[in-house]
């Protein structure tokens, strides 16, 4: 017997809505991703902004404390509380590195410096951007 049946079968017609509704739902979730991922990116600018901006402050300082810069070298401490820049928590931690004997003291020549710019997303994760660099006692400027 030959079949004269036009159409889809409810099966089929059921088949085909789960594999489009398992296509839309990857496709939201990966704009879910793609709008966090690019969040992620705008902020961690901006954070990277204000850590520079620290960075930039220590790397203009003066020798040994001269008048013509910002703050004198022995003066680049860890911060224990962090500092509020364009909305973002900077923070730093310094460790001397090289000490020399100079005149029979001993004097730092070198610090590490890890600065960190702390925000929080809007599903409140922490997040953070650090760089880290060494700054010598003897200035480039000078």
């Amino acid at each position: 017997m030959i079949s004269k049946q036009k159409g889809f079968s409810l099966l089929e017609v059921l088949i085909s809505f789960v594999l489009l509704i398992v296509g839309v739902l990857g496709l939201i979730k990966l704009q879910v991703f793609v709008d966090k991922k690019s969040e992620y990116a705008a902020n961690s600018i901006q954070a990277l902004y204000a850590a520079e901006s620290k960075l930039e402050y220590f790397r203009t300082r003066s020798m040994d404390g001269s008048a013509d810069g910002t703050i004198a070298f022995d003066t680049i401490v860890t911060q224990a509380t962090p500092e509020l820049i364009n909305g973002y928590k900077v923070s730093w931690e310094v460790k001397d590195s090289m000490p020399t004997v100079i005149s029979g003291a001993n004097v730092t020549t070198l610090k590490e410096v890890n600065i960190k710019a702390e925000w929080l997303d809007r599903w409140n994760e922490t997040k953070n951007v650090t760089l880290q660099t060494m700054i010598s006692r003897y200035s480039e400027f000078n």
